[in-house]
């Protein structure tokens, strides 16, 4: 520990006495030169300040501005007032510290700690905290969860190198065009397509994260990213970029700052969207979360990524950068919410959807299925299709309802990586009644009561769990449901996936094989029929789902749901696929000649032939 031991500090040295509670202090310590830090706190805390400026190297021109005293700390329902805060430049604390009488018992010294602690998790930006009643000093750090702390070495010294090396800017190129190059950064390229798993292996080695943790984190992290990189291509030339670590003081300085960022990025994302869609915080605000980093690995992390631009990198590109994280976390362990890309790719190229089609997966995951038809729309129809419709397909025809609040943020920046649709995905429970999402029920008019809203609808609804008739009363009404004590999970999420569907409009979904096949689910197949004109069955080889640690067999079908009042043809013909080599093996590893493409290019035919 860098602090020197107490030395006593005469009155008329003190520092910050234009401070009410300084000049008190001090004018009692003048009065009575008999007392010491046992009978006067400020002894304790002037010994505290002047370390800061003479060991910890903390520039004096800090005082009063960036190292106050008596901090307002909103604590429960009053305010506290900290000893001693060290803001960040935009004047949110970073560093706490405590100050006591010298000679306190050991209980009360404790108090004092949980005093400190309850500081902490009371602030976002700060996350280290020093106590000290000059004898004895203790230094904590909040860890991950807002409530739990360790003690560290030390407090965070002052970084000279860091703080006066030149920040980063808003500088564009020459005649650059002002479409396709916003903020002057350098894109992320295909050289550079390693930089999310970098910054994704960076936190799990800092903090010890679990693959699917880390990603999550990262995901706040992007998000902050985009935020800065949007906001400051609205400002003027040599406009400063605030996702940065240069200009701070230390690590804990510049994670403080990107905490900051986090919290007005979340905050304006609210203010914007709360107007125009209902209950959007409510469904949508999952990045209420805070960031959960040390300090050390936030600021690595945005080290690692503040050179690049985000917004102005090629859209496949970021993509894949992503993909490759992403499935490093799913093979850890998030393989429920995964659908591998040959079958995602397979589906919207079955679909072929179009910028006045209004998408939905009500069982989203990680948006793979949204992510890849804006991809496809783009792909297709970019070059003849004027920017308005683009745009208004982009943010307002790609929807999805996902359960896992960590699911959601990661398909959010999915999205917002894609340019973004992200304010669409909901964080809710799809098997919900029609009243829980008055926001979908809206997209259909001002007196639309019908959830029949979508053209398309496409999803890998959650297999293998039984729904008693207890749980089920939770949920909405099914008619799939009625009179039986358990249902499948699957089962109802094909039929919620029909109740989303406008007649008319076209599905793809993933079913296991016993719906299909079983003599128990024939009263399915049976209502199905009845709903949906079956346009493709294509049997899935068993090791689609293995790498990701499932082992059911399953299917992709396609249906165009009925029109109404449509005469319902039941012998009309259904084009029927099978892949044995979907270009991976059961270990994940590649495999050559994947039969994918010539699936799609088949039933392109058939559609060709036979119409939808």
């Amino acid at each position: 520990m860098k602090i020197r031991p107490f030395y006593r500090i005469p009155p008329e040295d003190w520092l910050l006495t234009t401070n009410a509670d300084v000049a008190a202090a001090q004018r009692k310590a003048i009065e009575n030169p008999q007392m010491d830090e046992r009978d006067i706190e400020e002894y304790v805390r002037q010994w505290v300040l002047r370390e800061l400026i003479e060991t910890y190297g903390y520039p004096r021109e800090w005082l009063g501005e960036r190292i106050v005293v008596e901090e307002s700390v909103p604590v429960a329902t009053a305010d506290k007032e900290a000893d001693i805060a060290l803001k960040n430049e935009r004047g949110r604390p970073y560093i706490f510290i405590e100050t006591k009488k010298a000679g306190l018992s050991d209980p009360t010294f404790e108090r004092a700690e949980r005093q400190l602690e309850t500081y902490l998790s009371a602030t976002h930006t700060a996350t280290i905290g020093m106590l000290t009643d000059a004898h004895r000093v203790k230094v904590i750090r909040k860890k991950i969860d807002p409530n739990d702390f360790e003690y560290i070495p030390d407090i965070p010294h002052y970084e000279q190198k860091l703080s006066t090396k030149g920040r980063l800017v808003r500088e564009l190129p020459p005649n650059a065009d002002a479409k396709r190059i916003k903020t002057g950064l350098k894109p992320i390229s295909h050289r550079y397509e390693n930089l999310l798993f970098e910054a994704h292996s960076a936190i799990r080695d800092i903090d010890g994260m679990h693959a699917d943790e880390a990603l999550d984190e990262l995901s706040k992290i992007l998000y902050t990213k985009i935020y800065d990189e949007r906001t400051t291509s609205t400002q003027g030339i040599g406009a400063t970029f605030r996702f940065q670590i240069y200009g701070a003081s230390s690590a804990s300085e510049a994670a403080s700052n990107i905490r900051e960022l986090y919290d007005e990025a979340r905050k304006r994302d609210i203010e914007i969207f709360a107007q125009r869609i209902p209950g959007y915080e409510r469904s949508r605000g999952v990045f209420s979360a805070n960031i959960r980093l040390s300090d050390e690995a936030l600021a690595r992390v945005v080290e690692i990524l503040q050179d690049y631009s985000l917004i102005d990198s090629n859209l496949d590109v970021k993509g894949r950068a992503f993909q490759r994280v992403l499935s490093s976390a799913i093979r850890a362990g998030m393989g429920q919410y995964f659908t591998p890309d040959p079958v995602v790719r397979l589906a919207i190229e079955m679909l072929n959807p179009t910028p006045q089609d209004i998408i939905l997966d009500p069982f989203c995951g990680s948006g793979h299925f949204l992510t890849r038809s804006l991809d496809f729309v783009l792909e297709r129809y970019g070059d003849k299709t004027d920017e308005y419709t683009l745009h208004e397909f982009r943010f307002f025809k790609l929807h999805g309802i996902e359960k896992s609040d960590r699911m959601v943020r990661i398909a959010m920046t999915d999205m917002l990586l894609h340019d973004d649709g992200h304010s669409n995905i909901r964080n809710t429970n799809a098997l919900l009644s029609f009243d829980n999402y008055p926001d979908i029920i809206a997209l259909g008019g001002d007196e639309n009561k019908d959830p029949e809203i979508f053209t398309i609808v496409v999803s890998n609804p959650p297999f293998g769990s039984l729904m008693q008739e207890e749980a089920r009363r939770m949920l909405g009404r099914f008619e799939l449901g009625r009179n039986r004590k358990t249902v499948p999970l699957e089962i109802l999420g094909l039929e919620r996936c029909l109740q989303f569907l406008k007649p008319g409009g076209r599905m793809a979904i993933v079913l296991p094989d016993s719906i299909l096949a079983n003599k128990q689910t024939a009263y399915v197949r049976e209502w199905l029929v009845h709903q949906v004109k079956i346009r493709a069955i294509v049997s899935l080889p068993i090791e689609t789902f293995m790498p990701y640690g499932a082992t059911h067999k399953t299917s992709l079908c396609i249906f165009r749901k009925w029109k109404t009042g449509e005469s319902k043809n039941f012998d009309a013909p259904v084009f029927l696929g099978r892949i044995d080599n979907i270009g991976y093996d059961a270990t994940g590893r590649e495999r050559s000649n994947s039969e994918v493409d010539e699936i799609a290019r088949q039933f392109a035919d058939f559609i060709n032939r036979n119409g939808w």
